[in-house]
C-alpha cells in the first residue's frame, strides 16, 4: 500500500520549529498525510521529508526556524459551506524564499502565495510546509556563505 511508508511523527518533528503547539501541529500533519488522495499524501510526505533530510545534512539549526515575514494560509471553504469570515490554518507561509522569485509587495508575489495556498488542505499545507523548509535551507546557505567569505 502506498501509504505504508508514511510516518506522521517524522512530519511532526520537521514542523515543530514553525509550530510549537503540538495539537495545531498534529492537525496540520493530519491534513497533509491523512487527507486527500493517497498518492498526494505519499508525494507530499516524500517531498517534505527530502527537504528535511537536506536540512539535517547542513547541520544542527541555529535558533530554530527563521523568523522571516510570513502570511497565513487561509482555510478556503466552498461558498455553500462558508460561515462568516474565513479563518487561517495554524501554519504560515514564509515570504523570503518566494521574494527570490518576485519582488516583495508585487502582484507576482501575491499570485505565487495565492497559488501555493489555494486548494484543499492537503495541498495548501504541504506547500506551506515545503516553503518553510526551503526558507530554513536558504537561511542556512546564507550563513554558510557568510562564514566562508574571507574577513
Amino acid at each position: 500500500m502506498v501509504s505504508a511508508f508514511i510516518r506522521p511523527a517524522r512530519l511532526d518533528a520537521l514542523l515543530a520549529p514553525w509550530m510549537p503547539d503540538a495539537e495545531e501541529r498534529a492537525f496540520v500533519v493530519r491534513c497533509i498525510v491523512g487527507e486527500g488522495p493517497v498518492h498526494h499524501r505519499g508525494a507530499s510526505y516524500t517531498l517534505v521529508c527530502l527537504l528535511g533530510l537536506l536540512l539535517e545534512e547542513l547541520g544542527p539549526p541555529e535558533g530554530g526556524a527563521p523568523s522571516s515575514e510570513s502570511l497565513p494560509v487561509p482555510i478556503r471553504l466552498p461558498p455553500h459551506l462558508a460561515r462568516g469570515s474565513e479563518h487561517d490554518y495554524p501554519l504560515a507561509i514564509p515570504l523570503a524564499p518566494l521574494a527570490r522569485l518576485a519582488p516583495k509587495g508585487s502582484p507576482e508575489l501575491a499570485a505565487l502565495v495565492d497559488c501555493l495556498t489555494d486548494g484543499p488542505p492537503h495541498h495548501a499545507l504541504a506547500n506551506a510546509a515545503m516553503v518553510c523548509l526551503l526558507d530554513a535551507l536558504f537561511a542556512r546557505a546564507e550563513r554558510a556563505r557568510a562564514g566562508a567569505e574571507p574577513a
